[in-house]
């Protein structure tokens, strides 16, 4: 069997003020933005692209956080660190509402337990790597590494 893996990537936005980007989905409520890789884009586009469809905002992505795998379904979340460009938040047809949070608000406000693992984390300055597997129903983290940056 030929494996087949998914590819995310999402990012935890910040303005100038230190505030938090985040959007209110349909399904799992106040998270960062972000989405599926398509085919023939690069990872860079795709958050970008990913964070304009849902929020109506431009970034700049200043660093990489880390990786997951979702083991039951075989998706690899890459998640990233980015700087607000431009534009003004709206929701979309993938996020009914878009505000900025405070991060001790925005620790509060998200719930769904991938978000906030990656929020706590790049919050917390994210200095390494950080590379896990997780299930997710019910959500479980399964091993959890912090890996220097570069070799």
């Amino acid at each position: 069997m030929v494996p087949i893996h998914h590819v995310s990537a999402a990012g935890v936005v910040r303005n100038e003020a230190g505030e938090v980007l985040l959007i209110r989905g349909p399904l799992r409520g106040w998270e960062i933005p972000g989405g599926v890789v398509e085919s023939h884009e690069s990872v860079q586009d795709a958050l970008k692209r990913e964070i304009w469809e849902e929020s109506g905002v431009q970034v700049e992505i200043t660093g990489f956080a880390g990786l997951c795998k979702n083991v039951e379904l075989d998706i690899v979340n890459l998640e990233f660190c980015c700087r607000y460009l431009s534009g003004e938040p709206r929701g979309s047809e993938e996020s009914l509402e878009v505000r900025w949070f405070s991060p001790a608000e925005a620790l509060k406000i998200v719930e769904f337990p991938l978000a906030k693992s990656w929020l706590e984390y790049i919050l917390n300055g994210a200095e390494k790597v950080r590379c896990f597997s997780f299930r997710k129903n019910p959500f479980e983290i399964l091993e959890d590494t912090l890996l220097p940056a570069g070799g």
